[in-house]
């Protein structure tokens, strides 16, 4: 499910489930952990703004069906997701 709000500042973010698959693991932190041994390993959920990217684990039962208040909330609890660096 995708759902959209917009916060009390006048953000625009978009929330959507992840959940991680075998073939599609990554390293997180350090070269010996992996995704499937942090709190993300069961899934999170994504929030996108067009300004940053932010994650929350675990997922929350009925996130779905919560009001845009507790979405934000939700949001505002979400541990921000650094930006990958390109290399040319």
């Amino acid at each position: 499910m995708l759902r959209g709000f917009t916060d009390t500042s006048g953000v625009e973010w978009r929330v959507w489930e992840v959940f991680p698959t075998a073939a599609g693991q990554t390293l997180v932190k350090s070269s010996h952990t992996s995704l499937m041994e942090t709190p993300f390993a069961n899934g999170w959920l994504c929030f996108e703004s067009p300004a940053e990217k932010r994650r929350l684990a675990p997922i929350p039962e009925g996130w779905e069906y919560r009001d845009l208040t507790a979405l934000e909330d939700l949001c505002r609890e979400a541990a921000p997701v650094r930006a990958k660096t390109r290399f040319a």
